[in-house]
């Protein structure tokens, strides 16, 4: 009965991990857990973690919408009145 507590404490380990690499797999493959995995990803390679913020940034932005008052934008405009590349 003196071992059950550090078998108990050993065998949880490796059954940690396997479940942690299944959940991994599964987020990568489904797109999901994105918040769950960031900071195993932000210690694993930053410089993907880094790029990934920035797409999740762009990806909500909005686009830039003109006020009521402004005047509609030509060809060659955007909103804002500047003239864009031909």
């Amino acid at each position: 009965m003196e071992f059950l507590a550090p078998a108990a404490a050993f065998l949880s380990l490796p059954l940690f991990l396997a479940g942690f690499a299944w959940y991994a797999v599964r987020a990568r493959r489904c797109g999901s857990g994105q918040s769950l995995m960031a900071p195993f990803e932000e210690i694993w390679d930053p410089i993907a973690h880094k790029t990934n913020i920035e797409i999740r940034i762009e990806a909500e932005r909005q686009p830039e919408t003109p006020s009521p008052g402004d005047p509609p934008a030509g060809r060659g405009e955007d909103a804002l009145g500047r003239q864009g590349k031909a």
